[in-house]
């Protein structure tokens, strides 16, 4: 496009033809020669503001497509001779608006300015769409959005959560941004037509944390005086479920547990499993370490590699109450003839989920007579297990195939010689019956023997962090600090002075360690 149309242009926009004749016959400098022949403007500026439109559009303009300079144009040149002493230049700035009309009347591009950022909180019962409608936002936005791969967060909303949003000046979304936990964000943007998602993480670092100190009532609300969060607190009464009872725990007792953190920006914003723990109780130490198991599995073993969790579970069911016992004498209720009940009766809402009780596989599937739908199933080391009386048997369960402890075999019903829906389970060893509540089980797969050198070397460096000094005498004065210090307390283990439980009057203090027993 030549300099004579968009001399046009500015000449269209104003009365004022000497100003655009300078610059349309100096083609080829443009409106950037300017500053030669702004003296005659400033005059005709002071006329009105019409003008000042002109030369607005002139300079935005040139500006954005300025042509070659050519010698013989100087500007300085012509700057110095049209100045006089009653003239003085002035900084015209472009008009954004005329810019963009400028620009479109030459057929430029221009990018549109996208607006502030908006935030939108989440309410009761508040949808993607029904948030987004609150800015105008309407279901040309919401489909797409959810039609992206990394958008599925948004489909479940909740109370509190924020939306932040931008919006183009034609009213499309721009750039969303959603914080979906302390490390990670969806983030939205458009590109032209389309959306692309994308979801950003903070760097993180994991560490391992360590506390360790005296029970002074339960083990959870001495955790919490350590700064230890409840999930471990909660880890730790699983992991020792069926070792040792912590809701047993006395005043006195010791506790140490090594756990991992993870950390963006200097912040803790996660907590991860318990690595290794310790519970000093009646003098014996009960330490867990987690490793993985012969399955790939990670688990909790003591320091010899047994596994602290048993092969088998008591309660297959969520039952409300024992309806009836484990008796080889009893009688009948149906019959009324004496005959062994070679089990527990779970009572149990019918169609409440039967679990394996351990590892498996099935033995027998089907109608029983006394017993009605019954599932057994062949355990480790001569054991096996019994459910009768079953709702439904869950589809697919078929004599050979492998269930794993858990896994959901049947619904609890009242097929058979039963008197009310309930769950009738057995455990047997080499064919005999036990008591299912009483029996001694075996636990859960230990190591393998080829992993246990490895296994004792890793946790070596563990077991010194959870374990104190090896210290047999200590002396203490009065300008000994108390914080490290150690003095024999009334159940015979170290306690920390630093903690409030030693003496601070100089005496010497004997520390006697307890035994052990990983």
């Amino acid at each position: 496009m030549g300099w004579e149309t968009f001399c046009g242009v500015c000449r269209s926009r104003s009365g004022f033809t000497t100003v655009i004749d300078v610059a349309c016959v100096l083609e080829t400098g443009g409106c950037d020669v300017h500053r030669g022949f702004l003296m005659q403007g400033n005059r005709m500026l002071r006329a009105g503001a019409a003008s000042a439109l002109s030369l607005s559009l002139c300079v935005s303009v040139a500006s954005a497509a300025p042509p070659a300079a050519q010698p013989g144009v100087g500007l300085g040149s012509a700057r110095s001779s049209a100045m006089t002493d009653n003239d003085h230049e002035m900084r015209i700035e472009p008009l954004q608006d005329n810019q963009m009309q400028a620009a479109a009347a030459l057929g430029l591009t221009t990018t549109p300015q996208i607006t502030p950022w908006e935030q939108i909180t989440i309410h009761r019962g508040d949808t993607l769409s029904g948030a987004l409608a609150r800015i105008g936002l309407g279901s040309s936005t919401w489909r797409p959005l959810l039609s992206l791969q990394d958008t599925r967060a948004l489909r479940h909303l909740r109370p509190g959560d924020t939306l932040n949003i931008r919006k183009t000046p034609t009213g499309q979304l721009a750039e969303l941004r959603y914080k979906l936990d302390s490390v990670r964000t969806l983030t939205v943007n458009r590109d032209g037509d389309r959306l692309q998602a994308a979801i950003a993480h903070v760097p993180t670092q994991t560490r391992e944390i360590t506390a360790s100190g005296t029970v002074q009532g339960s083990l959870a609300h001495s955790l919490a005086d350590k700064g230890v969060p409840s999930r471990v607190a909660d880890d730790m009464a699983r992991i020792y479920r069926y070792r040792h009872d912590l809701r047993q725990l006395h005043k006195g007792d010791q506790f140490s547990v090594i756990y991992q953190a993870t950390y963006a920006n200097g912040e803790e914003v996660g907590i991860g499993p318990v690595v290794a723990a310790s519970i000093t109780s009646d003098h014996k130490i009960y330490r867990a370490f987690r490793a993985k198991g012969a399955d790939g599995k990670y688990a909790y073993f003591d320091g010899a590699g047994h596994s602290f969790k048993p092969a088998f579970t008591r309660k297959p069911v969520a039952y409300t109450r024992i309806s009836s016992p484990f008796n080889l004498h009893r009688m009948n209720p149906v019959t009324h003839h004496i005959r062994p009940h070679k089990g527990v009766d779970m009572a149990a809402p019918i169609g409440a989920p039967i679990h394996a009780a351990a590892d498996g596989v099935v033995k027998y599937s089907g109608w029983m007579h006394g017993y009605g739908r019954l599932v057994e199933l062949k355990n480790m080391d001569g054991y096996s297990t019994r459910y009768a009386h079953m709702h439904r048997i869950q589809s697919g369960l078929h004599v050979g195939e492998h269930v794993t402890k858990g896994q959901v075999i049947g619904y609890v019903g009242e097929s058979g010689e039963a008197t009310g829906p309930h769950l009738h389970f057995e455990i047997r060893r080499y064919g005999v019956a036990h008591n299912p509540l009483t029996i001694k089980l075996p636990n859960g797969r230990n190591l393998p023997k080829t992993r246990l050198a490895a296994y004792k070397r890793r946790i070596q460096p563990l077991i010194a962090r959870l374990s104190p000094a090896p210290t047999t005498l200590l002396a203490k004065t009065a300008s000994t600090p108390a914080n490290g210090s150690a003095c024999l307390g009334r159940n015979g283990f170290r306690n920390t002075l630093s903690e409030g439980n030693g003496s601070d009057n100089g005496i010497l203090c004997l520390v006697r360690s307890p035994s052990v027993r990983a």
